[in-house]
């Protein structure tokens, strides 16, 4: 009787359990550029429960019965009500709203949005994962360049018909295949606060077989929308999430959904009308369990520059420990790159997978670079590609690789590649020697015009060494230079290295100059233009170079130099009896000591190089030089050591603050060219503004044994005003301070000498990027003198600059 019951209650249940089993898949994407669509909510009609696409756009919905109707709701576009017989798999095209809605904005205190907002921000620190617990995760990226092809023009057989033949083959060629295909695959580890460790496992590059020159791209380090700033394409927009973001940006409360026992409330933001600020807009989904951001999407309102970048994430409760973003996409648009009047457009993916939170991370699997590629990574096979992959490639994924594939054996793109690599460090790759192209021409107040050549050996010769040398003619002082060098380097791509030199050449008398503390096409560079006071130097030495870990870099040096000023300067040096000897050169034999400290500054190990990734906190750099009596026959005994200071602060929503400490102390009895010669740049000819210098100091004017300076400056962009076109002049307003004295003005004969006693003051007003004439960005900037140095007539303190940079504006 019991098993009769039983076996009718089943019967009975079967239909039930098997409508319940229903399961509708497939894909939402924009109707008109069928782009997928993240976050977009779907229910059953009359259910109160239902799901999300995830950032493919893809969805599995379960459904009792058939038919049903499903509803569907995304903030920007018109809802959906869609009847469903079936569970094939089906594509559903959104479209746009046509008209949207005047924003209603309610007082602080009244609208919900404002206390969800607050709610996020106050949980942040639980909430971001990604920043503040312990992880290790796996990662596998997929990245494509294509054009985008109008989806309505394809649908339009009149206007493909009109299209020239040019056109046409241009679409025919992006329906079949992308430009670029990149695929990646990370581990990586971290331990809070900034310890982290990356290692790229696999990386392929359609038309490469060393992709290691795009290895940066399989960093899977983004955003956090939780931060204050946050860092986009170089840029730093203010975070929606924020003590007092509800001030600056326009919330509005756009849906409440219902996932299990929680809520998921869907908020769009945008700048508040009349803010100026460097901003984002997007669509934040909160969910109530610890009211964390479940889905983030966020765009700059400006479209603005060579590339624009818009972002999508997806987060997940791990373990029921932690939200943890699962799925990145980020999307790049080329506005100013054009195929056949289709726009160049970037769009990449990324899975984390084998996520745990609150990692057991030790110390030593962070050790070393933050993000680490060895040559295995370029060496994978298919199989394990193919355990990578969330789905395996399509169509014209695979046409991709094999059509650029052949291009890239054909015309050798890696040989190309590498000579791209090589000119953005200065270098021309012409078989086995490279030239350094930065030695071919050059201008300075001494030499004038100076054309050169510079050769050394590349990787084709040796990885372990390299022979280099040059020769180089000034026009103004007419005198010819040669030198030439040998280094050796042990382990490449691990920043030791010993280098053995001699030249004979010119070097400005009293400078001051830092390893890697002037970038090339730094505006910094300008100098040169104003310095026209320089020794000849005849040197020979060697000098040892290495990295002791990410945050410290050491230079060791010795070196015989003799240097010779032809410019009418002469040391008067006393003697014994009342004798005073009067000198232009001076032999030394010494020893030099140089650092650069950049606390937790990251870094990318690559198969043949390191290559730093900057760092947050202040960076030092010092030189030290003692020269001995004897030592390489020298016959003066001098000393002099210099450090530098500076930091780059982004104020919220007033722009950039750079900072620059720089000073040096000298042996009092030192001839000119071991004193320190202050930074002056203005000139009654040749006006230009150039940054970390007194603008309105005549070149030599000063001469110290001792100083200090302080530069500041503060950029405040676009967020004063802007253009129509979301462009307009960026001000900044700079200052410049700066301390010194001379024990001994009299020994100094020649030159016109002049102490910094009293200290000396400038400020000034700089319009960056008025003019925009391709790379070459013009501005103006006006300066004045201040202090005791400061001349009679005021007209006398007044300097007019040009300012001019290389680059695009922002």
């Amino acid at each position: 009787m019991l098993l009769r019951h039983l076996f009718m209650w089943s019967a009975a249940m079967v239909p039930t359990l098997l409508s319940a089993q229903l399961v509708l898949h497939g894909r939402v994407v924009d109707g008109t550029t069928l782009e997928p669509l993240a976050f977009v909510h779907m229910v059953v009609a009359d259910a109160r429960e239902g799901t999300w696409t995830d950032i493919d756009g893809r969805f599995e919905l379960n459904v009792r019965s058939l038919p049903a109707t499903v509803r569907l709701g995304y903030v920007g576009y018109e809802p959906m009500e869609l009847p469903v017989s079936s569970t094939a798999h089906q594509v559903i095209r959104l479209q746009r709203a046509t008209q949207e809605l005047a924003a209603v904005e309610i007082l602080p205190g009244e609208d919900p949005a404002h206390r969800i907002v607050r709610r996020v921000y106050a949980n942040r620190k639980v909430n971001d994962g990604m920043r503040h617990r312990s992880h290790r995760y796996t990662s596998y990226s997929k990245t494509v360049f294509t054009a985008e092809v109008d989806s309505a023009l394809l649908l339009d057989p009149a206007r493909m018909a009109a299209l020239d033949s040019s056109t046409r083959d241009a679409i025919d060629f992006f329906d079949e295949q992308h430009i670029l295909l990149i695929e990646s695959a990370t581990s990586k580890r971290f331990i809070p606060p900034a310890a982290e460790k990356e290692e790229v496992l696999a990386m392929r590059v359609s038309g490469l077989k060393d992709p290691s020159l795009l290895a940066l791209a399989a960093s899977t380090k983004t955003f956090s929308i939780y931060d204050p700033q946050i860092i986009l394409n170089e840029k730093s927009y203010l975070s929606p999430i924020g003590p007092n973001s509800v001030d600056q940006y326009l919330f509005i409360l756009e849906d409440t959904l219902f996932q299990g026992m929680d809520s998921v409330y869907v908020l769009s933001y945008r700048p508040r009308k009349g803010k100026k600020f460097d901003g984002l807009k997007g669509v934040l989904y909160v969910n109530t369990n610890g009211y964390a951001l479940q889905n983030v999407i966020a765009e700059p309102v400006d479209r603005t520059g060579l590339a624009n970048i818009k972002l999508q994430q997806q987060h997940e409760f791990i373990a029921g420990k932690a939200w943890f973003p699962v799925q990145l996409n980020t999307y790049l648009y080329f506005d100013a790159m054009k195929v056949n009047d289709m726009n160049v457009i970037g769009i990449g993916r990324t899975y984390l997978s084998d996520i745990e939170v609150d990692a057991d991370v030790e110390r030593r699997e962070v050790r070393g670079p933050e993000l680490e590629m060895d040559r295995i990574a370029m060496r994978r096979d298919d199989a394990y590609w193919a355990a990578l992959r969330k789905d395996t490639l399509n169509a014209k994924e695979l046409r991709t690789y094999h059509v650029i594939d052949s291009i890239g054996e054909e015309f050798d793109l890696d040989r190309k590649l590498k000579w791209l690599s090589y000119l953005t460090t200065g270098r021309l790759p012409i078989g086995p020697v490279d030239v350094r192209l930065f030695e071919l021409f050059r201008y300075n107040g001494h030499e004038g015009m100076r054309a050169g050549w510079s050769i050394t050996t590349n990787d084709r010769v040796s990885r372990y060494a390299a022979v280099g040398g040059y020769f180089a003619y000034g026009f103004k002082d007419e005198a010819w230079k040669y030198g030439g060098d040998l280094r050796i380097t042990p382990r490449p791509g691990r920043e030791l290295e010993l280098r053995l030199y001699a030249a004979e050449d010119v070097v400005e008398s009293g400078g001051v100059r830092f390893k890697g503390g002037v970038r090339p096409l730094s505006n910094e560079n300008y100098r040169f233009f104003y310095m026209d006071r320089m020794d000849r130097i005849r040197h020979v030495g060697a000098e040892l170079s290495l990295r002791v870990n990410s945050s410290l870099k050491l230079w060791f040096g010795t070196e015989r130099a003799e240097r010779t000023n032809e410019s009418g300067y002469r040391y008067a040096r006393p003697l014994d009896n009342d004798i005073t000897y009067l000198s232009n050169s001076f032999l030394t034999g010494g020893v030099s000591l140089g650092l650069r400290f950049a606390f937790r500054e990251q870094m990318a190990r690559l198969p043949d190089r390191q290559i730093t990734l900057g760092t947050r906190w202040p960076v030092l750099h010092v030189n030290a030089y003692n020269a001995f009596d004897g030592l390489w026959q020298g016959r003066y005994a001098v000393w002099r050591a210099n450090a530098m200071l500076e930091k780059r602060f982004h104020v919220r929503r007033s722009g950039d603050l750079h900072v620059r400490a720089i000073g040096g102390i000298a042996d009092r009895e030192a001839p000119y060219p071991f004193l320190f010669n202050l930074r002056g740049t203005w000139s009654d000819g040749l006006a230009i503004s150039v940054e970390n210098t007194f603008e309105t100091m005549r070149p030599n004017e000063f001469l110290a044994d001792r100083y200090t300076a302080l530069h500041v400056r503060h950029a405040f962009g676009r967020s004063l005003w802007k253009g129509r076109n979301g462009r307009g002049p960026e001000p900044s307003v700079v200052a410049s301070a700066g301390w010194g004295g001379l024990a001994h003005p009299e020994r100094h004969l020649g030159y016109t000498i002049k102490s910094l006693e009293g200290g000396y003051y400038e400020a000034g007003l700089i319009l960056d990027r008025v003019i925009g004439l391709g790379l070459l960005q013009l501005g103006v900037g006006g300066f004045y003198r201040l202090g005791m140095h400061a001349f009679p007539d005021p007209v006398d303190n007044i300097t007019v600059k040009l300012s001019l940079r290389i680059g695009t504006a922002n």
